[in-house]
């Protein structure tokens, strides 16, 4: 039965919805296979209900059983909408490239699941989507889901002709042959990697998309941000990015009332940011970032007025800031945007 997070729990209960959408497509009870599989299904989308690893390998095995078909870990990935991955897939959907789309994931996809480490490296011709799994039972089936969904939603917020250009694939080759997926993915597949990589060309990763959104991904981010404060209580870095989206526009967002706020000294707080390689004024200006290209995207709210509530002294700072992390200044950024520059 789904309950509330802990280590062992690391998959979102709604990933159980699309499980049970893809055995009634199929013509299939979806309560007779969770009821044998000693499942719950649930209704809810709530993220702080959770599905273990173990708990999914048995559904998808009585999946496959009862549907014949060994590849519907394929077939579940075309089941799952963005309300299945809660704020996280609305604000993926709301990504102003491809690039974006994937920085998400980086930073936020642990709300999903825990079972993978997520990274993006770059080469001459490639931006690499590099997903390591971190939990030895991650059933072969959720692996297909999981490149599956990735994909089709690039698709859906590029093009629907959108291909990777080559997928590295954790899992074995399938002993009925390769042949469904390449169909699914159009590109050249390696199985039996020790990383499962998806390669997007590079002059397709900046190009801006139809649907995004700045407001509305700072928007979805924020309360993804929220969740994850909940579930990953320990992780010193998520709590340090919603102390300081909490505290920005009071201006005074320091290493010292962060740290108040976490309930631990400055060199407590600096000693646990240094073991994950980040400091607290990267954290500071990767969140302004963020926020700021967010709010200047809305053209109702004047430079003056994001300037005070990204916690700057004046708008010459806030200027200063914004030039060094676009190159332009925000009025340029908004003339160059189209937008109204007041």
């Amino acid at each position: 039965m789904p309950g509330q997070y802990t280590s062992s729990t690391p998959i979102i209960a709604a990933y159980g919805h699309a499980i049970a959408s893809a055995l009634e497509q199929r013509g299939i009870e979806p309560n007779k296979i969770f009821e044998s599989a000693g499942v719950v299904l649930t209704t809810t989308a709530d993220p702080m209900q959770r599905l273990g690893n173990l708990e999914i390998s048995r559904l998808f095995k009585l999946a496959v059983e009862a549907s014949d078909d060994p590849t519907f870990g394929l077939f579940v990935a075309d089941c799952l909408h963005p309300g299945n991955l809660h704020a996280l897939g609305y604000a993926l959907m709301s990504s102003s490239t491809l690039r974006d789309y994937c920085n998400r994931l980086v930073s936020y996809y642990r709300l999903a699941s825990t079972n993978a480490a997520i990274r993006v490296e770059e080469t001459d011709s490639d931006i690499l989507l590099i997903t390591e799994v971190n939990a030895s039972d991650v059933c072969v089936e959720t692996q297909d889901a999981f490149v599956a969904l990735l994909v089709r939603l690039m698709r859906f917020i590029y093009k629907p002709t959108f291909n990777p250009s080559s997928l590295q694939l954790i899992r074995p080759a399938p002993e009925s042959g390769p042949q469904p997926y390449e169909e699914y993915f159009s590109c050249e597949i390696t199985f039996g990697c020790p990383q499962l990589v998806i390669a997007i060309d590079r002059a397709v990763v900046d190009e801006p998309l139809f649907g995004a959104s700045k407001e509305l991904a700072q928007m979805h981010d924020q309360t993804v941000m929220h969740y994850l404060n909940k579930l990953e209580k320990g992780d010193v870095v998520n709590r340090v990015r919603t102390a300081i989206v909490e505290g920005l526009s009071s201006g005074v967002i320091t290493k010292k009332w962060v740290a108040d706020k976490l309930h631990m000294s400055p060199r407590n707080l600096q000693i646990k940011l240094a073991d994950r390689e980040l400091s607290f004024q990267q954290i500071l200006d990767d969140t302004r970032n963020s926020l700021a290209l967010g709010y200047i995207e809305q053209s109702s709210v004047a430079i003056t007025e994001i300037a005070y509530l990204l916690g700057f002294s004046d708008v010459s700072n806030f200027t200063r800031a914004f030039k060094r992390w676009t190159g332009k200044s925000p009025r340029e950024y908004r003339q160059t945007s189209g937008l109204s520059t007041g």
